[in-house]
């Protein structure tokens, strides 16, 4: 359907999305495209839409989605929602916002500030000490048997849920209900160039079209149905509302306890109503309207058809469905968009995305690999786009579906939204840096709370900041440096007092806490990093013992580093506590020839983490020799077990590390390879580990290791493309490199 000429957009308020859910990451805020180039200008409209993503039958893993970045509507093969139960246990389907979180009663009163902490004795400054953390001694996965009710509670609450469903309810000739298996004649697109999911399809013979897309600034959805089934009454669209279950697993949605919930429908006149929306404390709104010639009726609690007024075989009953669905945490003042303007406006705001910022071609290559990698990287911009460009650090599954309950895991940022600025989008990674400005109160608290000054920044959190009782969780440092490294990007974007003055407090907070919880051994005379805390790979458990672990090692060193300049940029002297303990920092330790997890355990693997310091960072203080086996050890230990927290970004961070070690060919190789464990779905998205049905980190992990490939790195080759080999033929422009 071709979509109508540009119109002028009324204002859209903009307020911070707690207070309304409006979204943030608009057409407007993006940059335009970057001068460097290599080999010409990209025709962009032509990359992107070479990989328009076409499905010809269901697939559970196919779900496919239109969003902001704040709000996603996840569709099935129909375009909307209508075979839920065909994609449940492999990848959910429903609608997800950034504002919307769900607690359950609390009677109790559970809170994190009496919580009682587990403290762990060790020795710190050559004297006793002790870190208390809230912790809980089993190790699990959410909510089981035998974990404290305490902690049950507060690791599941808030928890993200399901805002609506709205699907098609088709019905056959002889009166029964058709299921996906009665769809024929199936083509569905996803236009990533518009941001407008089509599909087509017949039953028993009779056509039925449907387009969905999203409003780039308001958390509303579009949908065009066309089919000569509505006229009969035998296609009606079912808007419907669940409970939030905030159980461990994939569910947002509880479709078996209408009791404890509310649903008030308001109707506004023939063509639109309102749904006032009750779970325990939880309130939000839905505004929908829909074009004439409909009529709305509930059918059971918190379901509502809407359908053709129009008496079957009547001379001009309805044939199509034009409907809008505006939700917001707040009531609703205005009017919702016609579905004209919201194509409109999706149409304007993904072609200014694809125009801006950076892009990579390798059309060009003869190399038949390099055609799936760029369908990886143009995807991936995409799907970061729709769930990870938000105004809230995204959950590893964005806003696909739950893990973990919905809630965000510091230690993945970087994965998550560092290719933003990487690829001339800077914007989009301011806008989830707010939330850190919101929560820095509650990173200092956690410093404080133990000992220490500046902030300690917690790992599983929701949007109030908290911690969650863990066994781990509170107890892992490698997420330390990274609101330092975030910051030195946007400073790279933007080198202005108003960046500095913007993220000072983030950087030198940060900064002072990781000074002061390196530990001073009188009998080494060294700063080292522990013991009383968790290694990034999770398996190394014995924190009164834990100490120097190689990767968190550089990169706190890598973060005091990089703090002091921002020092003197301000006008400030570099701190001598800093320097000094830069002076006399334990040095990386080094196990059988290469970089270990620990050097307090004498084992013989390589660290793939340890990699991490010779990629994402330039290789200071590293051994090129020492790298390069743990690099090749590491490769290999890929085929048999990863470290779980690393599960499909160990490829983009070996990748980065076989670049800026002269090997481009191991670099593509580790970016086009086939994993079992973690494929590039149709849809774009990586498929995670068990738990996790969509893994975001690893979509951002590609996007970081191809910029840094294509756009080469400091004190690296510099010939065209350095990270690729040199009969790829790889046109870039908009990227920026690595720090």
């Amino acid at each position: 359907m071709k979509l109508p000429s540009e119109k002028p957009q009324s204002k859209i308020d903009r307020r911070d999305f707690l207070k309304t859910g409006a979204a943030v990451a608009t057409a407007s805020i993006f940059p335009q495209i970057g001068s460097a180039s290599h080999s010409g200008s990209i025709d962009r409209s032509a990359l992107v839409k070479r990989h328009t993503v076409t499905l010809h039958q269901p697939d559970p893993l196919g779900v496919l989605a239109v969003g902001n970045g704040n709000f996603a509507f996840n569709a099935d093969i129909t375009g909307l929602q209508s075979f839920p139960e065909y994609y449940e246990k492999s990848m959910p389907i429903g609608i997800m916002s950034n504002w919307g979180w769900h607690s359950f009663p609390n009677p109790k009163g559970y809170s994190l500030e009496n919580f009682p902490e587990t403290c762990v004795d060790i020795t710190r400054n050559g004297k006793s000490a002790k870190i208390c953390y809230p912790s809980i001694d089993q190790l699990v996965q959410g909510v089981e048997i035998g974990v404290p009710e305490e902690a049950e509670y507060l690791r599941s609450n808030p928890h993200k849920f399901g805002i609506g469903r709205i699907g098609l309810e088709i019905t056959t000739a002889d009166g029964s209900r058709a299921g996906i298996g009665d769809l024929e004649s199936i083509e569905q697109k996803l236009n990533i160039w518009s941001g407008v999911l089509a599909s087509s399809f017949k039953v028993e013979g009779e056509p039925i079209y449907v387009e969905t897309a999203t409003h780039p600034e308001r958390d509303e959805v579009a949908i065009r149905i066309e089919s000569p089934l509505i006229a009969s009454k035998r296609l009606k669209v079912k808007i419907a509302f669940a409970y939030a279950p905030g159980v461990w697993g994939w569910a947002y949605e509880d479709w078996t306890h209408p009791e404890l919930h509310r649903t008030t429908l308001i109707k506004r006149g023939s063509n639109g109503a309102d749904f006032d929306r009750q779970l325990d404390d939880t309130r939000y709104f839905v505004r929908a309207s829909w074009s004439p010639g409909l009529s709305l009726a509930a059918t059971e609690p918190h379901t509502y058809l809407l359908s053709s007024a129009g008496e079957s075989g009547a001379s001009s009953p309805s044939s199509s469905i034009d409907l809008v669905a505006w939700f917001s945490p707040h009531a609703i003042q205005g009017e919702a968009d016609p579905v004209v303007a919201v194509l409109s406006a999706s149409e304007r705001h993904w072609k200014q995305f694809w125009m801006s910022g950076g892009a990579i071609d390798l059309s060009e290559t003869a190399d038949p690999r390099a055609q799936e990698l760029e369908r990886r990287l143009v995807l991936s911009q995409y799907v970061t786009a729709v769930h990870s460009s938000g105004i809230m650090q995204p959950q590893e599954s964005g806003l696909t579906c739950n893990t973990w309950f919905g809630k965000f895991h510091i230690e993945m940022y970087w994965w998550h939204c560092a290719h933003f600025a990487l690829w001339g989008r800077p914007a989009l990674l301011e806008n989830s840096m707010s939330e850190l400005l919101r929560i820095l109160p509650k990173a200092r608290e956690i410093a404080r709370k133990q000992g220490f000054p500046g902030a300690r920044w917690p790992k599983m959190i929701g949007p109030e900041g908290n911690q969650s009782p863990s066994p781990i969780a509170p107890k892992l440092v490698w997420q330390q440096p990274h609101p330092i490294y975030m910051s030195e990007l946007l400073y790279r974007a933007h080198p202005t007092r108003a960046t500095l003055d913007k993220y000072k407090d983030v950087v030198f907070e940060t900064a002072e806490f990781i000074a002061s919880f390196m530990n001073w051994d009188p009998e080494r005379k060294q700063y080292v990093l522990g013991p009383g805390i968790y290694t990034a790979d999770e398996h190394h458990r014995d924190i009164v013992h834990n100490t120097n672990p190689t990767f968190e090692l550089g990169y706190w060193r890598w973060a005091l580093e990089t703090a002091q300049p921002w020092r003197q940029r301000l006008g400030l002297s570099r701190s001598a506590e800093w320097d000094h303990i830069l002076k006399n920092m334990a040095p990386l330790p080094v196990h059988n020839g290469v970089y270990p997890v620990l050097e307090s355990v004498d084992e013989p693997r390589a660290s793939i983490n340890a990699t991490w310091l010779c990629g994402i960072l330039p290789p200071h203080g590293v051994d090129p020799a020492v790298m390069r086996r743990t690099l090749e050890e590491s490769r290999k230990a890929m085929t048999t077990r990863a470290p779980l927290n690393f599960a499909g970004t160990a490829e983009p961070l070996l990748a980065m590390c076989a670049a800026r070690l002269g090997q481009p060919e191991l670099a593509v190789q580790l970016l086009v390879d086939k994993y079992a464990k973690n494929p590039f779905m149709v849809s774009g998205y990586a498929r995670g580990y068990d738990e996790i049905p969509v893994f975001l980190p690893s979509n951002g992990g590609w996007l970081a290791a191809a910029a840094m490939m294509a756009v080469g790195w400091k004190g690296g080759p510099s010939g065209p493309a350095p990270g690729f080999p040199p009969d790829w033929r790889v046109r870039w422009e908009g990227l920026h490199p690595l720090l």
